[in-house]
């Protein structure tokens, strides 16, 4: 896996908004609008915490159309050896979206429509704490 996660949320919202629910979602503040034609809507979030770098853009529509938002998280100046923490990683921040009510989907590989890991909220209000997101394989 990589740290990709494709998010989608209940309601319609903008990037802007999207990214301005980031510090109550991940706690991650002042993040930097940058311009790109690589990016839908040629511009894209980038915010740098922990040697780490985040990316949040609107996401594109081919694969997996439902989901709204893409979220990158990559190492700085790491080599692919030493980059295998970011799949936890990006299962904790996929958990921690889904909590947060959205639907996360962690692609298997950077190519998009290649399978992957959907994490829910679970709607059962009794679920203990460590059965409060659902995963399923698509």
């Amino acid at each position: 896996m990589n740290g990709n996660l494709l998010i989608k949320s209940a309601k319609e919202q903008s990037l802007d908004a999207f990214v301005a629910i980031l510090p109550n979602v991940i706690g991650c503040n002042g993040w930097e609008q940058r311009q790109s034609s690589n990016y839908v809507e040629e511009r894209y979030f980038r915010r740098v915490v922990l040697g780490l770098e985040i990316t949040v853009a609107v996401a594109d529509d081919s694969g997996f159309k439902d989901y709204q938002f893409s979220l990158w998280l990559q190492p700085i100046g790491l080599g692919a050896a030493e980059t295998s923490f970011v799949d936890g990683l990006a299962d904790s921040v996929a958990r921690q979206f889904a909590v947060c009510g959205y639907d996360v989907l962690r692609p298997h590989d950077s190519r998009q429509g290649s399978g992957g890991i959907v994490y829910r909220l679970n709607p059962d209000e009794g679920a203990k704490s460590r059965e409060k997101v659902m995963l399923e394989e698509i």
